[in-house]
């Protein structure tokens, strides 16, 4: 297979968005390259093997791509893929234990089984959350609404849309504090059971936009969740499957190098080479889309354009990124006690969901008392192909930043990362007895791992964080796929907003701009 070619357009790593971008240009006729500096497909969304265990990098589920309203469910319908990949439902959302929360509280999908199970549990509070989780539907079925009339290019729909985009305008400002103190008052344990997952999105509901967590939440509650059996390198793979079979070329291993500029200011061809100092090859074309940060995109550009293309972005933060300690369990959790899939632990110092701000700070130094919250995923509680011969893997994840692990000498930072993992260990066992003598194996990854995985800045996972827009909505929606460098286009999180369907949105998105 060439390295060198000329491309309708060309592909710069193949995260999620990447490879969707690539996957629909590619089934629009387009000839598209994907050039992938890692030996393997997928980002984020792949799967890795250490000792006896089978790691699922971007830890678990997403919201049900069969239910329309769910953007993933136009994306993939259109590539064929939807009845492809085999989608395992997941039985509950979570079991939320501690903190304002207290005692075990399961939550299941639904709104209104979710609007009983609260309500029963703080009846004080029964008609905020009725109105609470009443505009998170109205919020993620108008967006999905939204993006239909937008993905079938359909007159009538957008215009209906449009009308009844009423929920979206009424809290286009508005911070996840905001609007939970809107409707549940000073109910924190309302809060942190509706919001217990926070982590996936944030750290910080002062700062966390509450549209886009009413959407991306609302896509569990409304939809329910699933798991990609065998995990999400199917869905990667599965994508550039596409592009191969439409005439396109997919290269791994290979790392681009530059981005060549033309007289009018589009690009003119990627250069990109192998790891061991082989000879530079170039992809002529003159559209360009990029599954990586602006930061790390700005450095394959001629210099003179690098201020040009990060102008629009210097504001924004990068999002948080996570831990994870990873164990391989010789017997079922559920002999143990962790019987669901998500359950997620508050600590007892944490009095309010705006608690979780601080908790990512926590693994600044070793352990001292006080864990962050943790977000424990049981694949053994579903049929999940990661591994039938090996061990049963439990993720315990939380908030993590890239500073937590500046400054330190490799000795230092394994020491640390020793202690944690054991803190968190102990933990889990005095929780579920038996626990840290069935952990087998046993692995620690900080925000400085995931950063040189991923070259993600700080170790960010979600792309830009989501924060509430300071312009009105008829500045709308505050990023795009779309730079300031004509022929270039953001084809993943930083782009839109993060997790499977924002990545995949936004690689959508970045492909409808191309064509």
């Amino acid at each position: 297979m060439a390295k060198n070619g000329t491309y309708d357009a060309v592909v710069i790593g193949s995260g999620l968005g990447a490879l969707t971008a690539a996957a629909l240009l590619s089934r629009a006729g387009k000839r598209v390259a994907v050039v992938e500096r890692n030996s393997s497909l997928g980002g984020a969304a792949s799967c890795y093997r250490t000792g006896q265990l089978t790691i699922e990098a971007s830890l678990h589920e997403t919201a049900d791509p069969h239910d329309p309203r769910d953007l993933k469910h136009a994306i993939l319908n259109h590539l064929g893929l939807l009845d492809k990949i085999d989608w395992v439902p997941i039985a509950n959302l979570h079991t939320v234990i501690g903190g304002p929360v207290g005692e075990p509280l399961e939550l299941g999908h639904g709104f209104e089984a979710i609007g009983d199970q609260l309500s029963e549990r703080f009846p004080a509070q029964a008609s905020g959350v009725r109105r609470l989780l009443e505009r998170m539907e109205q919020t993620y079925t108008t967006a999905g609404s939204l993006n239909a009339a937008g993905d079938t290019q359909s007159l009538s729909k957008l215009l209906f849309s449009a009308t009844e985009s009423w929920p979206i305008a009424r809290d286009w400002q508005l911070s996840l504090d905001d609007a939970f103190q809107r409707d549940l008052g000073n109910c924190e344990g309302a809060k942190c059971a509706l919001a217990a997952n926070l982590a996936y999105y944030a750290d910080d509901p002062r700062k966390t936009w509450w549209l886009f967590f009413a959407v991306a939440q609302g896509g569990y509650f409304g939809s329910g969740g699933v798991f990609i059996r065998g995990g999400s390198t199917r869905l990667s793979r599965a994508l550039a499957k596409v592009v191969k079979q439409s005439g396109g070329d997919v290269f791994l291993g290979r790392r681009a190098t530059d981005i060549e500029i033309d007289d009018i200011g589009r690009p003119a061809g990627v250069h990109h080479a192998g790891p061991n100092g082989e000879a530079s090859e170039r992809l002529a074309t003159q559209t360009v889309l990029a599954g990586c940060a602006p930061s790390m995109l700005a450095e394959l550009l001629p210099e003179a354009k690098r201020d040009t293309l990060l102008a629009p972005y210097r504001r924004l933060t990068p999002s948080i990124s996570l831990f994870c300690a990873h164990f391989g369990m010789k017997q079922q959790p559920a002999n143990l006690g962790l019987k669901g899939y998500s359950t997620i632990l508050l600590p007892d110092w944490m009095t309010s969901l705006n608690d979780y701000a601080a908790a990512a700070d926590l693994l600044a130094a070793a352990p001292a008392g006080r864990l962050p919250p943790l977000t424990v995923v049981n694949y053994g509680a579903l049929d999940n192909g990661l591994d039938d011969e090996g061990h049963i893997l439990v993720t315990v994840a939380g908030v993590d930043h890239i500073q937590n692990w500046s400054g330190l000498s490799k000795d230092e930072e394994r020491a640390r990362r020793a202690a944690w993992l054991d803190a968190i260990l102990a933990a889990l066992d005095e929780r579920y007895p038996g626990f840290a003598e069935a952990a087998d194996e046993r692995v620690f990854v900080t925000a400085r791992s995931t950063r040189d995985y991923l070259a993600t800045p700080g170790g960010a996972i979600y792309g830009f964080a989501p924060e509430p827009p300071t312009s009105s909505i008829l500045s709308g929606i505050p990023r795009s796929p779309r730079t300031p460098i004509p022929g270039l286009f953001l084809a993943s999180s930083y782009g839109g907003s993060g997790g499977f369907t924002g990545a995949m949105g936004a690689g959508a998105q970045a492909a409808r701009l191309v064509l």
